[in-house]
């Protein structure tokens, strides 16, 4: 004989209540400071390791596009290298490898250090993407106005060539946040480890998790949607004023 309705009920809102009662216990005490923390840490990492990433991206994109003697093989191998060696493997380098040749570093430039030279072996690559789809005509255009390589490169070739690489650098910048979650295997306490630190504390993984997720989504969420909204900006200062064919 089946149990009556009402007598099930309390049974079936027993999981319900122990999810409430676990997420009170996450956003109680301490632990949101604790969040709070790990959240700016992520942030200044990512943020951090995204210029070191731009500036020797770029430079490596520049000197593989014009095939440079010397500086185009290496920037060549550099990348080839990088590519193929895990992102845990080389924080794992940069922060207990140096010690061994005499260069010690803290937690968060180590992994600034690793994340940025990671994901300027790929921000290399869409730079070189972007160089190549403007035209040669560009540079000889503006070579013969006066400007000197440099100048040509850095006023006119470039310019286009970051508005060509603006989506898939958005999509790196995406992975550089994602990535930084691996930065508590060099001891620094971002987001991720502010998390396994409150899941040892209080026994709540699916909480603390759940948690984690969404404010990683938030924020790739938000700088997904800043950068298509700077893309539409500027893809609107290309578009032509229609003529008027009398």
């Amino acid at each position: 004989m089946r149990p009556p309705l009402s007598a099930a009920l309390p049974d079936a809102c027993l999981p319900v209540s122990d999810l409430l009662t676990g997420f009170r216990t996450v956003f109680s005490g301490e632990y949101p400071a604790l969040l709070l923390l790990g959240l700016r840490l992520t942030l200044g990492v990512s943020l951090s390791a995204l210029l070191v990433s731009v500036v020797f991206g770029t430079l490596l994109g520049i000197v593989r596009s014009f095939r440079l003697p010397v500086l185009g093989r290496l920037g060549n191998a550099y990348v080839e290298l990088v590519r193929g060696i895990p992102l845990i493997v080389l924080l794992s380098v940069v922060y207990y490898g140096l010690p061994a040749l005499g260069v010690t570093l803290a937690g968060f430039p180590s992994a600034v250090l690793a994340l940025g030279l990671y994901s300027a072996a790929y921000t290399s690559e869409i730079v070189r993407g972007g160089l190549s789809s403007v035209p040669a005509g560009q540079l000889e255009a503006a070579r013969s106005l006066g400007l000197s390589r440099v100048q040509a490169l850095r006023f006119v070739v470039l310019p286009q060539a970051w508005r060509v690489a603006l989506p898939a650098l958005g999509n790196e910048f995406v992975s550089l946040i994602l990535g930084s979650s691996l930065a508590s295997a060099v001891t620094l306490q971002e987001l991720f480890a502010a998390g396994k630190y409150i899941t040892n504390a209080t026994y709540r993984q699916f909480e603390v998790y759940a948690v984690l997720a969404l404010v990683y989504f938030l924020l790739t969420f938000t700088l997904t949607r800043l950068v298509r909204g700077l893309e539409r900006r500027l893809s609107r200062g290309e578009r032509l004023p229609e003529r008027r064919v009398l």
